[in-house]
């Protein structure tokens, strides 16, 4: 039995010898690297961590989930499960699971990281999904992956990999829900995402892990004169991280990294993004709101690194935040670094509490106290919301935020 920082029983081995041989060698992040400096990392080292390869869920109704049309993955404890996955043949789209294959892409490889938990992936991973799309193939129907833990004490590990060639374009809503019977499962997942010229993906990814721990690492790179969109909502968990590295090494790209996050009692969820221009003429923009009640505990650590040489680049970030409670808790810390000189780049970040006159305005027109804060909240995030295209989305994250 191999034992490491984490109190885990590995009954299952992954892809990656050579990463199985840097985690040994690893240490378990600490609060003294400012990328976990907030971190609730003594609840994840108190589980004792097993593996689960059966399956509890009967169906997704319980999930409230909005109209899953186009394929849909159902990964639950980390194994494909076929009774609620629904795929289908597209045309110009690959779709591949390496528990089949047993393969891994070059492409993948370059995007892994060596951090604690992205070798703990690599070296345990229960299942990973590939998606190619062909060039010149714009793939109307939308792709539903679902990272489901529905067992105690489980560890997940998975992965995406998504390849888009020339002048294609994709649509991905990836939901990570942990069942309300389920208390302490770990989804511990990677995203690597290869843009190709002229290619464009949408990611839209819903978070809501009730009493379960979740961290995804997301890692993006993107050729010339591609577009990368991605819209974050976490609406709670113990424990819910999201490490977004998107790397812009074309002329040209358009990037967008959005996201509400809304801890309540108890919980933690914490956004670390960085953008790195590493050449001239893109544009990036970063809007991410948070909105904290009881003693949640929300943290927003954004970085954009415009290199030397890299001229023309627009760069703009903010990060808005509400305390809904005196306990509530928010650690905000958007970064610039600027080594080219002609650029227009912008970061700021607020944090207060409603506005007391305009909830009066709108309680004396009749409207109840738990309306009121509603709308508040709602015309508070309504600008990150509208960035989905699917109107049923829409609406879903907008009622599943409101009942945090």
């Amino acid at each position: 039995m191999i034992t490491n920082k984490l109190n885990y029983i590995p009954l299952l081995r992954g892809e990656s010898d050579n990463a199985l041989e840097q985690l040994n060698s690893s240490t378990f992040p600490s609060r003294k690297e400012e990328e976990w400096k907030y971190a609730p990392l003594k609840k994840l080292k108190k589980i004792p961590f097993i593996n689960h390869s059966e399956f509890n869920v009967q169906n997704l109704k319980s999930f409230n989930l909005p109209s899953t049309s186009g394929i849909t993955i159902v990964l639950e404890n980390g194994k494909l499960n076929p009774n609620l996955s629904k795929l289908s043949s597209i045309k110009g789209l690959e779709v591949s699971f390496i528990s089949n294959t047993k393969e891994n892409n070059s492409y993948s490889k370059n995007l892994k990281g060596n951090d604690y938990f992205s070798l703990l992936n690599s070296s345990y991973l229960t299942e990973g999904i590939t998606l190619k799309v062909s060039a010149g193939n714009v793939i109307e129907e939308t792709i539903n992956i679902l990272n489901i833990s529905s067992y105690d004490n489980c560890l997940i590990n998975t992965r995406l990999d998504v390849l888009l060639s020339k002048n294609s374009a994709l649509n991905i809503k990836q939901y990570f829900l942990g069942q309300r019977s389920t208390k302490n499962g770990f989804i511990n997942h990677i995203n690597n995402f290869s843009i190709q010229q002229n290619a464009s993906l949408d990611l839209d990814k819903f978070q809501d892990l009730n009493e379960n721990f979740n961290i995804s690492n997301d890692r993006i790179n993107q050729d010339r004169y591609s577009k990368f969109i991605s819209n974050t909502f976490s609406c709670s968990g113990l424990f819910t991280k999201n490490n977004i590295l998107n790397n812009v090494e074309g002329e040209n790209c358009h990037s967008e990294l959005n996201g509400v996050f809304t801890p309540s009692h108890n919980e933690h969820i914490d956004n670390h993004t960085l953008i790195n221009h590493l050449v001239p003429n893109c544009q990036s923009f970063e809007n991410y709101k948070g909105i904290v009640k009881g003693n949640g505990v929300g943290v927003f650590n954004g970085k954009v690194i415009v290199h030397e040489n890299a001229q023309k680049i627009e760069a703009f970030q903010k990060n808005n935040n509400i305390l809904l409670d005196k306990d509530a808790v928010i650690y905000s810390k958007p970064e610039l670094e600027i080594y080219a000189d002609d650029v227009k780049c912008s970061h700021g970040s607020t944090t207060g509490q409603f506005n007391l006159d305009s909830i009066f305005y709108l309680r004396s027109r009749g409207i109840s106290l738990k309306k009121a804060k509603e709308l508040m909240i709602l015309g508070f995030i309504n600008e990150v919301i509208q960035k989905c295209n699917d109107s049923d989305f829409q609406d879903f994250i907008i009622d599943s935020l409101l009942k945090n």
